[in-house]
């Protein structure tokens, strides 16, 4: 099996965080991105008043190591309308994201690159999501919250897998003071 440990927001190494949902953490475990359909992986991330997501930040990064080989690959995601699904606090946005179309067959050729590899011999892949944030106006507030559900099945549900988590704890004190402007209109 090839473990989902690393996950999302703006580049974040969630491990041990009190934010993380136990439940969807422990029925992603046993999710193998190697066999998963990268159309059906979609995200939600919900971010508050004086965050956005900078255009074009957004990816999915997909990896196997063993010893010292490397397979890996980066794929852009679409940002789509969350026209459905979570409940957004007042002065909230949310923001969802596929894989965006043309990519699709490029992870679909790498998952079956990594299946063939690991046939070989003993392998670890990691799943992860990067997204660029920017201020909007003065920024997110000093306890600003987040959360970010995800899908891994175009039938499936969208499962929380960071409920309300407070920026400073998820980014870090440096990342989140380090936030520059956005540059237009989010």
């Amino acid at each position: 099996m090839f473990p989902f440990l690393r996950v999302l927001a703006a580049s974040l190494a969630l491990s041990g965080c009190a934010a993380i949902v136990p439940s969807t953490a422990a029925r992603l475990a046993t999710f193998d991105p190697l066999t998963a359909d990268p159309a059906a992986i979609e995200l939600v991330v919900i971010l508050p008043p004086g965050l956005a997501v900078s255009p074009g930040s957004a990816r999915l990064e997909l990896a196997a190591v063993r010893g010292s080989e490397r397979r890996e690959g980066s794929f852009r995601l679409a940002d789509r309308p969350a026209d459905q699904g979570p409940v957004v606090p007042e002065g909230a946005s949310a923001r969802r994201f596929a894989i965006a179309e043309v990519d699709v067959p490029r992870m679909r050729a790498l998952q079956a690159d990594i299946a063939a590899w690991k046939r070989t011999g003993d392998a670890r892949g990691s799943l992860g999501l990067g997204i660029g944030g920017c201020a909007v106006g003065d920024g997110p507030a000093e306890g600003a919250r987040g959360s970010v559900l995800i899908r891994v099945a175009a039938d499936g549900q969208f499962l929380p897998l960071i409920h309300d988590g407070r920026l400073a704890d998820l980014l870090g004190a440096e990342v989140l003071a380090a936030i520059k402007p956005c540059q237009g209109a989010e």
